[in-house]
């Protein structure tokens, strides 16, 4: 990446629309807006944040592309930091093909992927961090991870993460001042205290990770797996929580002979529904082939929604199901309560939630105890780990601390402070490496 060339890409998607954006970052954004934009009003001298109606023209013949808003951004108030320029035209990919190739031919380059964002980045506009929350921005599959995106490119899990390498760094100016100066007096190290400083940032560090499971969840989906017998109702409950029939529902009992996934919201949370085949006690050919499949489903599931048939008596099928499921994150669920209720187990009935997933009766209430099971109220205005990266860095780092309480000198000690340091500034962008720069801006839309 060249900081001192101008790039431009459209930031809108490919295709037919009623506008498109083109963005322009650079030195030359300016100077190349004044060479192919006629202002509709004379215009003494652009300013920042404004929008100004045009045309776009060709410089070389003065034919006139598309009429335009033009909004100008300068340095260092801009995304970037660098002079910015949106142009938004007419969606039409022929307009915007050529006022692109006019803008490169003009002396502009083509943006590679994120390469705004990375400009961002290297001016000091925003940290590792709030990039990565860029994309997941862009990408976010439900309410909670957008929320959880807005919340990292803001700075809070910055800040977190701040505080914590200065921490390291006030440890390590101890340490190294011991080193250097061993016979100051001015120079206190208790080694209980310092112990005590160590073990309170690896507990931060903990509860930052404690929380990185539930981040991925919500990033990339909770597995949850509407289970029981045959004909129990599943196939419908699974049509009910989708808003449409995706499974075919029969009163034969084992129409679902093998698992169907849909993607859905549950209260702002991104769900990956399964229906699965009914789960017997024996089984053969077919339908022992289902059922295995079942049973893997189950050992990865993040929640079973357990079914019972509200109309009819539990059978060995049932108690082999629940026995099957007893250790597993579960929701009881008894169904038909459109029907007479026949199901007289306590247990069940009182653990349960009763629905009627043929009419709909309370199936908003199992979506209200499904979301506080899988997101509880806690956790849901916290900054959490979303990414595989930031786990591998904490964890690298909480070794290095760890490895620093138990160092058996102080020059040990003073080098283990250092790698942590090294594991946190990876994280927020202080320390940079081409291959961690790569892997991330390769994920980025042309354009962002």
């Amino acid at each position: 990446m060249n900081p001192n060339d101008t790039i431009v890409a459209c930031a809108t998607p490919a295709g037919y629309s009623s506008i498109a954006v083109i963005r322009m970052s650079g030195e030359q954004a300016i100077s190349l807006l004044h060479s192919i934009f006629k202002f509709t009003e004379s215009t003494a001298q652009v300013e920042a944040q404004h929008v100004y109606h045009g045309h776009i023209l060709d410089p070389r013949t003065g034919e006139t592309i598309d009429t335009a808003l033009v909004t100008p951004f300068f340095k260092p108030s801009s995304y970037t930091g660098e002079d910015v320029v949106e142009l938004s035209c007419h969606g039409n990919p022929l307009i915007v093909d050529r006022i692109i190739r006019i803008l490169i031919e003009l002396g502009a380059r083509a943006a590679g992927r994120g390469e705004f964002t990375k400009r961002a980045l290297f001016n000091g506009k925003i940290d590792l961090l709030q990039a990565e929350a860029v994309l997941d921005t862009v990408y976010a599959t439900c309410e909670q991870a957008r929320g959880l995106a807005l919340l990292q490119y803001e700075g809070r899990l910055s800040e977190k993460i701040y505080e914590i390498r200065s921490k390291i760094v006030d440890l390590l100016f101890l340490i190294e001042a011991k080193i250097d100066f061993p016979d100051e007096e001015d120079v206190q190290h208790d080694p209980g205290e310092f112990a005590a400083s160590l073990v309170e940032i690896i507990a931060e560090i903990d509860t930052l990770l404690k929380g990185a499971s539930i981040g991925l969840k919500v990033k990339e989906g909770y597995r949850v797996l509407i289970s029981g017998r045959a004909n129990v109702g599943k196939s419908t409950l699974f049509n009910r929580l989708l808003g449409h029939d995706r499974a075919i529902v029969h009163e034969q009992p084992g129409t679902t002979r093998d698992f169907l996934e849909e993607s859905i919201q549950v209260g702002g949370i991104h769900v990956r529904l399964f229906d699965t085949a009914g789960i017997f006690s024996t089984g053969s050919s077919p339908d022992e082939i289902a059922q295995q499949r079942t049973k893997s489903l189950i050992d990865n599931a993040d929640l079973i929604l357990l079914m019972f048939d509200g109309s009819e008596s539990m059978n060995e099928e049932d108690i082999h199901l629940y026995d099957l499921v007893k250790i597993k994150q579960k929701l009881l669920i008894v169904n038909k309560i459109d029907l007479n209720v026949k199901l007289v187990n306590e247990q069940i009935l009182s653990d349960s939630t009763k629905i009627s997933a043929k009419t709909g009766k309370n199936v908003e209430g199992l979506l209200d105890r499904i979301k506080c099971t899988l997101l509880p109220d806690k956790l849901r205005n916290d900054v959490l780990i979303t990414r595989h990266r930031h786990i591998d860095a904490l964890t690298q780092a909480r070794r290095c601390l760890v490895d620093a309480k138990n160092a058996p000198t102080i020059e040990t000690t003073a080098y283990e402070l250092h790698c942590a340091l090294n594991d946190v500034g990876e994280l927020t962008g202080q320390i940079l490496r081409k291959e961690i720069l790569d892997r991330i801006f390769e994920e980025f839309c042309i354009g962002k």
